[in-house]
C-alpha cells in the first residue's frame, strides 16, 4: 500500500534538487531495525487511519521477504520516510501483497522483473519537507540497476473514513481515464463509493500522490478495492521502469546543471 500524503505530499520525481544531506538513507539489516520500522509504520498509519495495531507494531508475512529502505534524520536518527521492495517473476506474482487485492496472478504472469513497492509512509512532521523525494532518488539506482527491474506493480491508497467525497471523485476521475492511462486489473472485490450528499471544491481534487503516478505514464486500476483493515480505498498501480529510468536520468541532469 502507498498511502495518500494529500496536499503535504512533495513529488518524489519531481525535484531537481539532489539527494539532502539533512538526511541519512540505509538498508534494515537485522530484526531489531525490522521492529523498529514496524512500530514506525504503525504510528505513521494509526493517525493517517485511525486504527490501532496489536502491541503498536504493524506486522505482516511480507516483510520477512522484503527489502526495507529507511531514510532517518541526520541529527536526531528518528526515521522519517520507509519503503519495502519485493522482487518477482511473473509466474511468482500469486504471493505478491497486490495479489490478495487485485487479480494479477495470471494477467501478470508472462512479465519477468517485477519489482512492488508497498507500505510507502512518511512521518507526519516531515510530509511537507522532500523526505519523500529523498527517499524516491535513493531507491531507482537500486530498483533498476541492482534488481533490474522492468515493471514496478504496487497499491495506491485513498482513505474513506472521514473522506467519502474525495474518495467518490477520485473514483469518478479514475473511471474517465483515457484508456492508455488505465491497466484492466479487476478488484477482488470491486468496491463502488457512493456519491456524497455534500462536497467542496477541493473535494473534487484527486490526491496528488495518483496524479504523479499518471504524470510517470503509470496505470491505474478503474476498479477500488476496499481495504477494511485500513478503512481505505486502493487502486493497483503498474508502471514500466523505463518510464522511471527517464525521469530520473532527465532529474540527475538538470541537478547537475546547478
Amino acid at each position: 500500500m502507498l498511502a495518500e500524503l494529500d496536499q503535504d505530499y512533495v513529488s518524489p520525481l519531481n525535484n531537481t534538487l539532489p539527494p539532502s544531506t539533512e538526511y541519512l538513507f540505509e538498508w534494515i539489516e537485522d530484526l531489531k531495525q525490522l521492529q523498529e520500522i514496524q512500530r514506525f509504520r504503525a504510528q505513521q498509519f494509526s493517525e493517517q487511519f485511525g486504527i490501532e495495531f496489536p502491541q503498536g507494531l504493524d506486522q505482516d508475512l511480507y516483510d520477512f521477504g522484503c527489502e526495507h529502505a529507511v531514510l532517518r534524520d541526520k541529527d536526531t536518527r528518528e526515521i522519517v520516510a520507509y519503503t519495502r521492495l519485493k522482487f518477482f517473476q511473473g509466474h511468482e506474482l500469486v504471493h505478491s501483497y497486490s495479489a490478495n487485492e487485485f487479480q494479477i496472478a495470471e494477467k501478470l504472469a508472462h512479465l519477468d522483473n517485477v519489482v512492488e513497492i508497498g507500505r510507502t509512509c512518511v512521518h507526519t512532521r516531515y510530509r511537507s519537507t522532500k523526505a519523500l523525494s529523498v527517499l524516491w532518488l535513493n531507491l531507482i539506482p537500486k530498483v533498476l540497476w541492482s534488481m533490474r527491474a522492468k515493471y514496478i506493480i504496487g497499491c495506491v491508497s485513498i482513505r474513506l473514513e472521514g473522506n467519502q467525497a474525495r474518495a467518490y471523485y477520485t473514483h469518478q476521475y479514475l473511471q474517465n481515464l483515457p484508456v492508455e492511462k488505465t491497466i484492466d486489473i479487476q478488484s477482488q472485490h470491486a468496491f463502488q463509493p457512493q456519491m456524497p450528499e455534500y462536497s467542496f471544491a477541493q473535494d473534487e481534487k484527486i490526491p496528488k500522490l495518483f496524479d504523479v503516478y499518471l504524470n510517470l505514464q503509470a496505470k491505474l486500476s478503474q476498479q477500488a478495492y476496499y481495504d477494511t483493515e485500513f478503512n481505505c480505498l486502493d487502486y493497483f498501480v503498474f508502471l514500466e521502469a523505463s518510464q522511471m529510468a527517464r525521469n530520473f536520468m532527465l532529474q540527475k541532469r538538470r541537478a547537475e546543471r546547478c
